[in-house]
């Protein structure tokens, strides 16, 4: 039978596929460090707890707004002006005005946020808000250092003491908005009774207790910090969001978080009046800036018939005469309704004049334009270009909310209004003409009336002229106030178009952060990853056999046994001798079984034991695989061709004066050497004997064959104890004087790519061996956890006389090291390194 065959003997058939992970095995092997698990998942939980503990918490609040994106018709100033003032944006412009740094200045200008004020208890700090004990009343008329916390602690006496410290701090001057100066390395620190005024070249105010103060506080830590209007609105803009609720409907939820639950609600909430009122006030600018306009043409109006009544009051008392004949009262008639045109006349080109000068100046601000409908003027094509020069510069004004004036919206919007203002001012040039030309032919007309009126008696004729001018200032005082009025009603019939659904309410406030049960869930996550990640690691960076797959994934040679880890003492090296029914004697036993299933047909054979390095327990496997042939009564001899660093005499207490070496070099005779084990009548030892200068030399004369020829007469079995395969050749030269092999691989000890390199070698060179793990340790699951060590056995094998296998290593003096085990490991590392660079090259 084959070595395969012994294989599918040891292990049940199974379908293997390297590429797949082994569950099963990767569970026992995480269940087997369960104590990890324990204590990392412990350690993260109470990670956690501090986390929650001292993390401040955040807070968060939500309104709704509606927004009228499509409007069914016209609203009430676009009806009566012809010019509809309201942005055209779609929602998302609505957002970003929302957003915008413009509106949150407008809501920060209403709200007391200037200072902000902190407390800290035990383990977080506090934001106060409307509640803090004192208040600080700034002196915003200097500049003032901003950014700054100043820790104020209250003081038994009615005191305070203040302290600040800073590597470097702005100066903001809340009159001009802007950044004046900077100041290095503060460092400040008095006491101050509360009220005084402190003044300390960085900052002015003063700080008095407030109806929220009470005895406690003194035992807190308070603080305050000055915020400059840019450093507010970043601040509050940057924590507020603005989503649509779904893309069908046009209602965006607004939320703002922050630290204080109370100032977040009263912030959002201002931010949503404030959206109303500008959309409200865009519409009012139709009607504002037409009364504007009218209550400045009033103020001369006014005086002008307050005179022109004072004189035709005088002139009719001081003239007692009845009232003017039919033809002097049909010419003044006449007159009054020829300046009653010229007034208005006049009027709406002035209006011409000023809309021409507005727009050849620029059009920057196109919501202070006066409608011309508004003023009486229904010229159709004039009132077209004005509202869709207004319309297009707030479709700018918009677009530049979210956008800069690169876009290519803008651009183009850009060169629409200048082909307006150009279409535009023709036409008022135009109009501007025909009004001059048609105030030519009234006043054509009052000159000619005025020749009439000359032939009136002077009494009459001077009447007329008083009657003339109160009547002329009279119409334009009525038409302006007409037109006033109607701008008053447009102004009270706005509403705004978008709406406030749902307000900010502190009721409703929710905390967001920390979150409690998702951090504990996260550190629990984390502390369960990093045991994983140390044995996933540990796995990785192992260089050393640890399970029996190690071996598998290697080689295809049978493994014909697995001899589990003894502790050390005495009758270790003799085991199956002490303790013959031992778990550990069963194993021996297994692999006799196997070898004679290997060597069928064979009824007496031979067998080398090797390994790759020392302390792999090659010496402690032949003791006691020649002690298993023993106690069957069958002639066994142990022969120890360790010639450089004989074992063997030690652990039976025998002699080393003669012995394997010995015959090879002609010293001795066969009966010489061989000697009773002394434990067992049918085990017979050959110790290796004196240290030869030589032993390769002597291994692969004639003499070896003739000492094989001669045992094999003598004995059933003969158990050959061998130097390491990677230091030395001596296994190798031994190996066609025996049957078969036995390669000794120890868990936890044995390189994986020493392993390798020396398997492959020996598949090269068609060797079949036979696998003996050794030092195997069970961790209480299913499967092997190795340990480190083999109660203090191995070998301190270091280099030979310059002997070498055919790795291309090369093996200098000290090959005979101390038996010393840590030190023997450190150079057995070392040479490992050496070996497998060795091997590379």
């Amino acid at each position: 039978m084959n070595n395969n065959d012994i294989q599918n003997l040891q292990r049940p058939l199974q379908v293997q596929e390297e590429s797949t992970i082994d569950i099963k095995a990767l569970i026992i092997k995480f269940l087997s460090y369960w104590y990890l698990f324990v204590i990392f998942g412990v350690i993260s939980l109470m990670a956690g707890y501090v986390y929650n503990k001292y993390k401040p918490n955040v807070y968060q609040v939500s309104a709704t707004v509606y927004i009228k994106e499509q409007k069914m018709g016209m609203d009430a100033a676009a009806m009566m002006t012809g010019m509809n003032f309201r942005s055209y944006g779609n929602v998302d412009n609505e957002i970003g005005i929302l957003k915008s740094y413009m509106l949150a200045e407008k809501a920060l200008r209403k709200l007391d946020f200037r200072v902000s004020y902190y407390s800290k208890g035990r383990l977080a700090t506090t934001e106060l808000y409307k509640d803090n004990p004192f208040t600080v009343e700034v002196d915003y008329t200097v500049p003032q250092m901003v950014g700054v916390k100043y820790y104020v602690k209250i003081l038994d006496n009615g005191q305070y003491k203040l302290s600040a410290e800073a590597k470097a701090a702005y100066k903001y001057d809340f009159a001009q908005e802007k950044y004046v100066g900077l100041v290095r390395d503060l460092k400040f620190e008095e006491v101050y009774n509360f009220g005084d005024t402190v003044d300390n070249k960085y900052n002015k105010f003063r700080i008095i207790l407030n109806s929220h103060y009470n005895n406690g506080d003194s035992r807190l830590k308070h603080s305050f910090r000055i915020n400059s209007m840019v450093a507010l609105v970043g601040m509050m803009s940057g924590r507020m969001s603005v989503t649509n609720i779904s893309k069908q409907a046009s209602l965006l939820n607004l939320t703002v978080q922050g630290a204080n639950a109370a100032k977040i609600t009263d912030y959002l909430n201002q931010v949503c009046t404030e959206f109303i009122q500008r959309d409200l006030d865009l519409k009012n600018r139709v009607s504002d800036n037409t009364i504007d306009f009218i209550d400045n043409e009033l103020v001369e109006i006014q005086e002008s018939l307050s005179k022109a009544e004072v004189d035709l009051q005088n002139f009719q008392q001081g003239n007692d005469f009845m009232n003017l004949n039919t033809q002097a009262n049909d010419l003044f008639n006449y007159l009054k309704e020829q300046e009653k045109r010229k007034a208005e006349m006049e009027l709406n080109l002035k209006y011409y004049t000023d809309l021409k000068i507005y727009i050849e100046a620029n059009l920057d601000e196109p919501d202070k334009l006066i409608a011309p409908s508004a003023m009486g003027i229904q010229d159709p094509l004039l009132n077209q270009l004005v509202s869709k020069l207004v319309d297009l510069s707030s479709k700018k004004q918009t677009q530049l909310i979210t956008s800069t004036d690169k876009n290519p919206v803008v651009i183009s919007l850009d060169q629409q209004i200048a082909q307006t203002k150009l279409t535009l001012l023709e036409n008022i040039n135009n109009i501007i003409s025909n009004a001059r030309l048609n105030i030519k032919g009234v006043n054509d007309n009052i000159h000619k009336l005025d020749e009439q009126v000359k032939e009136l008696p002077e009494t009459q004729r001077q009447l007329l002229g008083y009657q003339r001018r109160f009547t002329y200032n009279e119409n334009i005082y009525n038409f302006l106030m007409q037109r006033r009025s109607e701008a008053q009603i447009l102004k009270a019939s706005n509403t705004p178009d978008n709406e406030i659904i749902d307000t900010a309410k502190l009721s409703l406030v929710r905390r967001v952060a920390p979150r409690a049960q998702m951090n504990y869930l996260v550190a629990l996550v984390i502390g369960l990853l990093i045991p994983v990640a140390y044995i996933l690691l540990r796995d990785f960076f192992n260089t050393k056999i640890l399970e029996r797959k190690d071996v598998e994934n290697t080689t295809k040679f049978p493994i014909i046994g697995q001899i589990p880890f003894i502790e050390t003492s005495s009758s270790l090296k003799t085991m199956v001798i002490a303790s013959p029914k031992s778990p550990a004697a069963e194993s021996f036993r297994s692999i006799r079984t196997n070898l004679d299933f290997i060597l069928q047909g064979k009824e007496k054979y031979v067998f080398l034991v090797t390994g790759d390095m020392a302390s792999v327990g090659k010496t402690y496997i032949s003791i006691n695989m020649a002690s298993i042939y023993a106690l069957y009564g069958k002639k066994t001899a142990l022969v120890g061709f360790d010639l450089r660093k004989p074992r063997l005499y030690q652990e039976f207490g025998l002699s080393n004066k003669l012995g394997t070496s010995s015959y090879l070099a002609n010293k001795a005779s066969i009966d010489e050497i061989i000697q009773p084990s002394g434990k067992l009548p049918s085990l017979d030892i050959i110790c290796a004997g004196p240290v030869p200068p030589n032993p390769a030399e002597l291994i692969a004369s004639d003499r070896c064959a003739q000492l094989f020829a001669e045992l094999r007469e003598r004995y059933d079995y003969i158990i050959v104890d061998t130097p390491p395969l990677a230091l030395v050749t001596d296994a190798f030269l031994l190996m066609k004087h025996v049957d078969t092999y036995c390669y000794v691989v120890r868990q936890g000890v044995t390189n994986k790519k020493m392993f390798a390199s020396i398997i492959k070698d020996l598949e090269e060179r068609g060797v079949k061996m036979n696998i003996v793990i050794n030092g195997i340790q069970f961790s209480g699951t299913y499967g092997y956890r190795y340990s480190y060590g083999y109660g203090g056995y191995g070998y301190g094998y270091g280099y030979g006389y310059g002997y070498g296998y055919g790795y291309g290593y090369g093996y200098g003096s000290g090959y005979y090291g101390s038996d010393d085990h840590h030190h023997g490991k450190k150079k057995r590392e070392g040479l490992i390194a050496r070996i497998l660079r060795k091997r590379r090259e």
